[in-house]
């Protein structure tokens, strides 16, 4: 039954929604959606457009309505269903008016406040007749991110596709073969991509496993010491190694020109990317392969010894086997990386074009839409299918080695010629990353690097004018998206993790889709989508919140996932069944248990935010510049030294941010397992 805080917060907020209509503008002004902040534009307001807007008393009185049925003294669920039906009509005409009778008027923040009124409401009366699980939290949660995800993950695709079909305002299917057919480069920039892909694939796969045999089962003291150089890659900006492989072996670089002797481009092209995106992408198949080692039973193991087996024996016919799921899933997932990547080739690619970068230059050399568009359909056929081969074959096969029986994990060694021969190969890719790593660093401080090596600081001191700016706006977003998608991340797993309801596998697979969506895909679909009306957000800070939000999100929904799955769903029902609301048993019961996982995945979204480039390229103006961005534009201008100190700045900043992450879950899981103890010495007492 819908009780008196259920009508009380029906009422006060159509009254609300009703008196804040008077403050913030309906349409957008020129100060962007949000500009009634800075800016207030009276004329926009909802009263002065109801000539312009013919529908814009229907909202007003179906608001008015909703306050009134709320305070009716009418039956449970006939009031519940009174509800649906205005509000629903409600949202109808909304998308009537701004999709086909007004497209042209763009949407100001107080039309976003009384969508959302009525999406609230209508949440409510869902909660009430039982459509979704649990209560108007749980139902508004799932219906507010539904949007969300249509909004800024769905219709920007949809638009990627129109437009590639589209002549003059006319849909041709045809058209895309005719684009494709009349570029004349495509076939060589598909076969570049592919052979790239699976290139980078094979070694970033082959190096993580090394990485990961090395340090979970070597018998050498210092393997540990090794992880630091694996891990590395993932908290610079992407700049930073096709920097590196140019000062190293570039033609004026240390080794091919100081050493060897040598003025050599061999290293641009297919060489170069391959040996960066290698050195880039390595890291995440170590971590997808390092808990697959650490997993493996060694009971397994040692009962094939006891059974006569020698330890390459063991190796190839126990060990590899359940290996083979996890260097799938690393695999795929360093073509995705590979295929998505920007940054690499567009600093080494030389005349090897790949997708990624030919969709780039289509926007931004010829400004073609249609062509650019064709591609990024492509690069995104690509990274789908590899997405979903991801997610549905490898996912499906069973790889089990720990079972409801205690296991063990005592590592054993591998064979000691294996052994060697790998810790071998890590040393020499530790050193390779500590040379490229120092070079960049040495940069910062010299002139011009293999031409006048004198020291200076002038890299540094015009950092503080030309740059500090773009950094300061790039911690400002970065600070503001990070808290923003940790946030979702973790409701969307929680309600995929706790809640059955309607399209559940639809929700949970739009909002993980982001992950395999190349960032220039975003970012030109974003252009394409929200740079007309009704929707206009490009040109302000807004859009780059969004576009970190909804690029880092996928991480933070497996990060709360993986620890959901920890805490027994009973302790949720207990507090539900005393009385407490979703909302409240996810902050006081769920939350402070996840705390670490969820703070991992706060930081995790604010470096990814710092280093970004792929996808904001597209996106960024003159009063929103981006450090990645401004690097960028240092290195087409030849300003070397520049790039490398902003760089060097860049990764002493995410060194920073993830020492402080590591302080801060250590002290919030020390203060946890204090709790669980005292709570342990009380029981123990009584």
């Amino acid at each position: 039954m819908v009780n008196v805080t259920e009508e009380k917060a029906i009422w006060i907020g159509s009254i609300a929604v009703f008196l804040l209509l008077t403050l913030f503008p309906f349409t957008a002004t020129n100060q962007g959606i949000l500009g009634v902040i800075q800016q207030r534009d009276v004329s926009t307001t909802i009263w002065m457009l109801t000539d312009e807007l013919p529908l814009l008393n229907g909202f007003i009185i179906l608001l008015l309505l909703n306050a009134v049925v709320a305070i009716l003294k009418i039956e449970t669920f006939f009031k519940a269903r009174l509800l649906l039906v205005l509000n629903l009509l409600a949202i109808v005409l909304f998308i009537v008016q701004f999709v086909f009778i007004t497209p042209e008027i763009p949407l100001g923040s107080g039309s976003f406040v009384i969508f959302f009124a009525f999406l609230f409401i209508l949440a409510k009366a869902i909660s009430r007749l039982r459509v979704i699980p649990g209560d108007a939290f749980i139902s508004g949660s799932v219906l507010g991110i539904w949007v969300l995800l249509i909004i800024f993950i769905l219709f920007p695709l949809l638009i990627i596709l129109t437009k590639s079909v589209m002549v003059e305002g006319t849909v041709r299917p045809s058209n895309f073969a005719h684009t494709l057919r009349d570029y004349p480069s495509t076939w060589r920039i598909l076969k570049n991509s592919v052979f790239m892909a699976f290139s980078v694939g094979v070694l970033a796969t082959a190096v993580g496993l090394i990485f990961a045999l090395v340090i979970e089962r070597s018998r050498v003291r210092f393997k540990r010491y090794l992880q630091g150089f694996s891990l590395l890659p993932i908290i610079t900006p992407p700049f930073v190694i096709g920097l590196a492989i140019i000062f190293m072996f570039g033609r004026s670089g240390f080794i091919t020109n100081s050493v060897l002797g040598m003025r050599t481009s061999a290293i641009f092209g297919y060489p170069g990317i391959v040996l960066a995106q290698s050195l880039s992408f390595a890291p995440i198949a170590y971590l997808i392969l390092s808990g697959v080692v650490r997993s493996l039973d060694t009971a397994l193991e040692e009962a094939s010894y006891t059974l006569g087996a020698d330890r390459w024996y063991t190796f190839r016919s126990v060990i590899w086997p359940l290996l083979r799921s996890g260097i799938a899933n690393a695999f795929l997932l360093s073509v995705i990386e590979s295929l998505a990547d920007f940054a690499n080739p567009i600093l080494l690619g030389g005349d090897f074009d790949v997708l990624a970068t030919s969709i780039y230059l289509a926007i931004i050399g010829r400004y073609d839409e249609g062509l650019a568009a064709c591609l990024a359909v492509i690069l995104l056929g690509f990274t789908l299918t590899t997405f979903v081969i991801q997610r549905h074959w490898v996912g499906k096969r069973s790889y089990v080695t720990i079972t409801g029986k205690p296991t063990r994990y005592h590592p054993i060694a591998l064979p000691k010629a294996l052994d060697y021969g790998l810790v071998v190969f890590t040393l020499i890719w530790a050193a390779l990353t500590i040379v490229l790593y120092g070079s960049v660093f040495i940069g910062g401080f010299l002139k011009l690097w293999g031409i006048n090596n004198t020291f200076t600081l002038l890299h540094y001191k015009r950092f503080l004018s030309d740059g500090f700016e773009s950094y300061i706006t790039t911690l400002k977003l970065a600070a503001i998206s990070a808290p923003l998608t940790a946030v979702l991340g973790l409701l969307i797993a929680y309600l995929v993790s706790r809640f059955q309801f309607f399209a559940r596998r639809s929700f949970e697979f739009t909002s993980m889709l982001s992950f395999a969506i190349p960032g220039t895909v975003i970012g030109i679909g974003y252009v394409m989508s929200f740079n007309t009306p009704p929707l206009v957000f490009t040109g302000t800070a807004t859009i780059l919140i969004i576009c970190f939000i909804f690029r880092n999100m996928p991480v933070g929904i497996r990060s709360g996932m993986a620890a959901l799955q920890q805490i027994d769903p009973s302790l949720e029902e207990a507090s539900t069944t005393l009385g407490a609301s979703n909302l409240r048993t996810l902050h006081r019961i769920v939350i402070p248990l996840i705390r670490p996982a969820l703070f991992s995945g706060l930081v995790f979204s604010f470096v990814r935010a710092m280093t970004a480039i792929s996808a904001v390229i597209f996106l960024v103006t003159a009063r929103t510049k981006l450090a990645t961005t401004v690097i960028l534009g240092r290195i087409e201008a030849g300003k070397l030294g520049l790039a490398t100190a902003y760089c060097t700045i860049l990764i002493l900043t995410m060194i920073a941010a993830i020492a402080l992450m590591h302080l801060i879950v250590r002290s919030m899981e020390g203060a946890m397992m204090q709790r669980v103890h005292t709570g342990e010495l009380e029981a123990a007492s009584l």
